[in-house]
Order: C-alpha cells, then structure tokens, then sequence
C-alpha cells in the first residue's frame, strides 16, 4: 500500500507523505489534507469521508438527547410529549407513533444485502443517504 497521500482527482493525486489513513475511504492522507485526527479517529477531507464524521457526531448528541427524554417518559423528539411507545430498530431510542415508521430498509447478511421492514425514526431514515454512498 502506498504511503503517499492520496486525496485528489483521479488524474491529480497530493503525493506528499501520509500521516495516517481515513476511517471511512482506507485511503492515506497528508497532514494538509487531515480533517481530523484525534485518538482512534483520523479522516480525511473527502467530502464524503467529512459528512460521515460530522453525521456521526451529530448522531451521538442526538441519541444522548433522545434517552434522556425517554429516562423520563418522553417521546425522543424535543417538541414531542409523553407514551414513547415504539423503539427505533437502528438508534434504539423510544418515540410516539408518529415518529416511527415501518420502511424497508436494507440489512446486510453477510455478502447480501436485503430489504427488511423496520421501524425508524424519521432521524435515521433522513442518515442513511450519507451512509449508503
């Protein structure tokens, strides 16, 4: 594997010394073109690579809100009132009927890719076009 950055176009690569390799592309990148690069975290800024990092932090914080609500009887959406009677199949937080819906979304077994009904929030629904680039 080359350890020459390789952010760039396709006929343009940076060339210059890699200094750690993107959680998201595998591929290395230079300090000029380190988004971040903090304990186990280090990508790249591939457009791409930097929308999944910040999905992923935004998510965090949106998960952490949502079980406090649910801690106390409240559906996970802010502005939502109480009996979160149905769990988020990908976040596992709680919310009202209103705020889940089943979809059919694709679930990885193994080397296949299949479509299940789940139950989502309208939270992870909106996440999976970043991901599923």
């Amino acid at each position: 594997m080359s350890r020459h950055c390789q952010v760039g176009s396709r006929f343009f690569r940076c060339g210059a010394p890699a200094i750690d390799s993107c959680q998201y592309c595998g591929r290395p990148f230079c300090a000029k073109h380190c988004y971040i690069e903090e304990g186990l975290d280090a990508v790249c800024t591939r457009r791409r690579c930097r929308a999944k990092f910040d999905d992923l932090v935004r998510h965090l914080d949106y998960k952490q809100r949502a079980r406090q609500r649910n801690a106390v009887g409240l559906c996970g959406i802010e502005e939502c009132g109480p009996h979160p009677s149905f769990e988020c199949s990908l976040c596992h937080c709680r919310f009202c009927e209103e705020h889940v819906s089943k979809r059919m979304y694709p679930v990885r077994h193994g080397f296949v890719v299949v479509e299940r009904p789940l139950s989502v929030c309208t939270w992870c629904w909106e996440r999976r076009k970043i991901w599923r680039r």
